[in-house]
């Protein structure tokens, strides 16, 4: 389906920026002369990967969020084509006609309570087992559940689980590399080995939260859009032979060819296309609804207590943003934030000065037992990822070089 409800193309964008560099996505570096600046707006920094400005300074998930404000979506419109496209593929005899991917959290379970009571569809709940799974995730799991949806949950061999998070962890900093490839992969082959083509997915990333914005145009994403902007171009078959790891560790990570997917006809859509995406509301509602229970006190490097409750792992993922960019979870919750009209940027920058950067204590020895490192091979990877144009040190401790109340 091509939209004529959005156009996010920036008439005037400023000059290229190095986070629009692939080699930066691993270890960033400034172009000459170029300084770090933030939305003036949601102060999203200028080192996101992918993100894209105006030049006035505004970024493509502000001028997003005005467009599904403004009435530019017409979200009366998008919605009549998801029952449409809903019509086409629910079942007649009470089979599964569609697959929400999730893990039990706020938004897994408003997908997917959407989709069988408000538009009568059949889902199948496809669940990747978290790498470092949480007690709190597991009784969210369950509570899903429990709540009549069906599921399958998908546990690769833990110790090839480990191994591609290793490699990921020393060569791009990234520790949840087999997850976040993995949501998409294994819910594919489950998808593809029951025959359900229709595959909901919750958020598209880089329109919501700052990226590529040719996909605010559409509610899919193709296999080479998610191989280029969710797998950054990774293949898991150049980990063969890496650290013990075998054509067999990575199966459930093989990307379906394109052949094999237009054989099968399945695709994947973003539910965050069809209505306005706001991760508070779905905390909200699960909780009502569903019994969604948060945590006692705040995440680890954030204000909230309510987003990505499953994995310990997720902890230094968000560090390691902070590592590699000059932003973690923090700050990334408080543009949502403000983005929703929840906070201002004062608030913002009281609340990353406070909890941005935090490192997540408690789970050192987990995670160095994790990828079989001493604490010093684990600090001499962490820091082989972090910017000297972002970072100094000052009286031992590392600092971003930029003052946070400029910008």
């Amino acid at each position: 389906m091509k939209s004529s409800t959005q156009n996010l193309e920036f008439k005037s964008e400023i000059k290229q920026l190095s986070n629009m560099d692939e080699k930066n996505w691993v270890r960033f570096k400034l172009k000459k002369g170029e300084k770090i600046f933030a939305c003036k707006r949601c102060m999203t920094l200028s080192t996101r990967p992918r993100a894209q400005y105006d030049n006035q300074g505004i970024c493509n998930a502000c001028h997003h969020t005005e467009a599904k404000r403004n009435g530019t979506i017409n979200w009366d419109q998008r919605w009549k084509y998801l029952e449409k496209l809903c019509d086409e593929h629910r079942s007649k005899n009470g089979d599964f006609d569609c697959i929400v991917p999730g893990s039990g959290g706020k938004d897994s379970m408003y997908v997917a309570w959407k989709m069988k009571h408000e538009l009568k569809m059949h889902p199948l709940c496809v669940t990747l087992t978290p790498q470092m799974p949480t007690e709190i995730g597991r009784k969210n799991f369950d509570i899903w559940v429990d709540h009549g949806f069906d599921n399958i949950f998908v546990s690769p061999d833990p110790e090839a689980y480990r191994k591609l998070a290793t490699v990921g962890f020393v060569e791009s900093g990234q520790p949840k590399m087999p997850f976040v490839s993995g949501i998409t992969t294994a819910v594919l082959k489950v998808a593809m080995k029951f025959d359900i083509p229709f595959v909901m997915y919750g958020d598209e990333g880089e329109t919501e939260y700052g990226g590529v914005t040719k996909l605010a145009e559409k509610p899919y994403m193709n296999r080479k859009e998610t191989m280029e902007y969710y797998f950054s171009k990774d293949d898991p078959t150049v980990h063969i032979g890496k650290i013990g790891i075998t054509k067999e560790d990575v199966r459930w990570w093989m990307f379906p060819s394109q052949e094999e997917m237009d054989e099968s006809g399945v695709f994947m859509v973003f539910w965050s296309w069809f209505e306005d995406w706001d991760p508070y509301d779905h905390y909200l509602f699960a909780k009502k609804h569903c019994g969604f229970m948060e945590l006692p006190h705040r995440s680890i490097g954030t204000y909230t207590n309510f987003a990505q409750l499953d994995d310990d792992l997720q902890d230094l993922h968000a560090y390691l943003m902070w590592v590699k960019f000059g932003f973690g979870r923090c700050w990334s919750d408080a543009c949502i934030d403000i983005r929703r009209g929840a906070m201002d940027r004062k608030q913002a920058k009281a609340l990353i000065k406070a909890y941005d950067g935090e490192f997540p204590e408690p789970y050192l020895k987990k995670y160095c037992d994790y990828f079989k490192m001493t604490e010093e091979e684990f600090w001499e990877t962490v820091d082989s990822f972090r910017s000297q144009d972002i970072f100094e040190k000052v009286a031992g401790k590392w600092k971003v070089k930029f003052d946070i109340d400029s910008l």
